[in-house]
């Protein structure tokens, strides 16, 4: 093969790899739950930002039943941004009578402020209390 055609001539192209910048797309519920801890993260923070109702499923899981701290947090700091489902305020107040949400502050009680579960003075006296 001569020079030219290997400078000009027909080649094979690669099929181009996902670009760091390119979207994944957003796993099923089920795929979801079987991800690792810093992937169920993504996913949170990323669904969690869009406040879509059809998302609401993977917040109330992150918050209810994921076993990693920090994708419960995520979650508790995106809740609000779900205020319009009827599940979130109910779910948040059972957390907060039944005390399950201490481990998660301030993020538990912030999102009980921005819900208008407890009020800003309540959400105060809880931070300084907790020093």
């Amino acid at each position: 093969m001569s020079i030219f055609n290997k400078l000009f001539g027909k080649q094979d192209k690669k099929q181009p790899s996902r670009h760091p910048n390119q979207k994944k797309p957003i796993p099923t519920f089920d795929e979801f739950t079987r991800l690792r801890a810093e992937n169920r993260l993504g996913v949170i923070m990323v669904v969690g930002d869009t406040g879509k109702s059809e998302y609401f499923p993977f917040l109330k899981y992150a918050i209810l039943n994921d076993p990693d701290f920090h994708v419960t947090l995520a979650a508790l700091k995106r809740i609000h941004l779900f205020k319009e489902n009827t599940e979130v305020v109910p779910m948040l107040t059972e957390i907060k009578n039944n005390g399950s949400g201490q481990e998660f502050e301030p993020y538990f009680s912030m999102a009980l402020s921005r819900l208008g579960i407890i009020t800003m003075e309540e959400f105060e006296k809880k931070m300084n209390n907790a020093e």
